[in-house]
């Protein structure tokens, strides 16, 4: 998505541009496969931004292409479902009196700790029990972190609780519950969605700088960044099995930031490579079940949590559109968090759809295996960054040297090492864009995705301009 964004924009201003993609298709992370007539994301990417000047930029691609779409969003949880956002009164009375006493009381405790002793928050564990007290942290939150990690929580930055609920606690739940602002537009309960699949935004771009002139490459991953003092000067790409290099005056990476390390020639110093040695990610397997029936469940996804049942979350996508299988059918999309390697990525596919389909049907019972009609099992490497305790200064070194080449930028979930939704890669891909349009680093693409507010909501008082059409200077 960055990456399209910023050549989308590069073509707009007749700038020759090459993108290089890894994969067999454009998307990355937020693709749309279709498979015998079924049509299925690889998860669930809805679209909404906090930025209006992105939102705006995406519905003028698309125009009549979008559609609205309700959502509801579940967890699942030791036999029950949870409303996700938490609702206070759902909450409380799904997890019994005792330990909805509890959980009022662990979170007093944590608030008063702290005000009195501002202890530094380090893990995840330390800022779920900060935001939410120990009880709730334990109920929704532990369980869920460790299987999306695969490691204990304490291990985690509490840097992912600020990307993920920065802003959200109990203040903002009882808020949420009772009092409704005039001035804050909620952004759970509805989102902008291609009628065709969430890859439309990615398949539109890729179309657009077709059309201009641009070069889109598949299959083609790069092996080797050329510089020389201080410039990149070329990429080493294996493009369909063969080795080609490729000039340009300006770079844009979204590649993950430890591949570009790595691939830098001559090679950085021992100390950059060994901090990006350190970053690591979760690969995930996204798994698809063709089934003979349609609105299985109410909901647009639901967070698995026992580590029990192999995937972590799933959705149904007729919850989003109804021109994404044919009638009278659904697709259900399962994530398993896992990592390149390990026995999950090692079984085959059909041992893979066998596992998910048993283990939905026991567990859910609301199909019999019989409605599945077929699977399809799509491999994601690098889906998540791992924010380790200490990433932050690790990323920050690496940032710093590579800041040194003035035409080599930085976008994207993995090229930044930063979790970002669509909104907040696309925008980055558009900074990156205007930059080199202006000739300067007119745009900080740093600043994306910073913001403190919770994220599923917007203040309409701070709107931001309209969307920037035209960068002449």
């Amino acid at each position: 998505m960055a990456g399209l964004a910023a050549g989308y924009e590069l073509t707009k201003k007749n700038i020759k541009v090459t993108i290089l993609e890894r994969n067999d298709a454009v998307g990355g992370l937020a693709r749309t496969i279709r498979v015998k007539g079924f049509s299925f994301d690889t998860g669930p990417h809805r679209w909404y931004a906090k930025s209006n000047m992105v939102n705006e930029w995406m519905l003028k691609l698309l125009g009549s292409e979008v559609m609205q779409v309700p959502r509801l969003t579940r967890i699942y949880f030791d036999g029950k479902f949870f409303y996700y956002p938490i609702r206070l009164l759902n909450a409380l009375s799904g997890i019994g009196l005792i330990k909805a006493f509890m959980a009022v009381f662990d979170y007093v405790i944590a608030r008063v700790k702290a005000r009195l002793v501002r202890h530094k928050l380090v893990t995840m564990e330390d800022g779920y029990i900060n935001q939410f007290g120990k009880t709730l942290y334990e109920t929704f939150f532990k369980r869920y972190s460790e299987k999306l990690w695969g490691v204990d929580c304490q291990k985690i930055s509490v840097d992912w609780v600020g990307q993920r609920t920065r802003g959200l606690n109990i203040f903002t739940v009882i808020r949420d519950t009772f009092i409704k602002s005039r001035n804050v537009v909620s952004l759970v309960d509805e989102f902008s969605y291609p009628k065709r699949g969430v890859g439309r935004i990615a398949e539109k771009l890729a179309e657009e700088i077709v059309r201009r002139g641009g070069k889109i490459i598949l299959n083609s991953r790069v092996t080797k960044v050329k510089s020389l003092e201080g410039r990149v000067l070329s990429v080493s790409a294996k493009i369909s099995g063969r080795d080609q290099s490729i000039d340009g005056t300006h770079f844009i990476s979204s590649i993950p930031i430890s591949d570009l390390v790595s691939s830098i020639t001559p090679s950085v110093s021992k100390s950059i490579r060994d901090k990006a040695a350190k970053l690591s990610y979760r690969d995930e397997l996204q798994v698809a079940l063709f089934i003979k029936k349609t609105h299985i469940t109410p909901d647009t996804w639901i967070y698995v949590h026992p580590k029990s049942i192999p995937f972590m979350r799933l959705m149904e996508m007729d919850n989003w559109s109804d021109k994404l299988s044919p009638k009278g059918t659904t697709t259900l999309v399962f994530e398993i968090a896992c990592n390149e390697g390990d026995i999950m990525w090692k079984k085959s596919d059909k041992d893979v759809v066998k596992l998910v389909t048993k283990s939905f049907v026991d567990e859910f019972q609301l199909i019999d295996k019989n409605d599945v009609v077929g699977g399809y099992v799509h491999r994601m490497l690098k889906e998540y960054p791992v924010y380790h305790v200490g990433y932050r200064d690790d990323v920050d070194e690496i940032k710093k040297y590579l800041i040194h080449f003035p035409n080599l930028q930085l976008i994207g979930r993995n090229g930044t090492f930063r979790y970002n939704n669509m909104d907040h890669s696309i925008e980055m891909g558009l900074y990156a864009a205007w930059n080199i349009i202006a000739g300067k680093s007119a745009y900080d693409i740093d600043s994306v995705n910073i913001e403190r507010e919770y994220l599923e909501e917007k203040n309409i008082e701070n709107v931001e301009d309209e969307l920037v059409e035209d960068i002449s200077h």
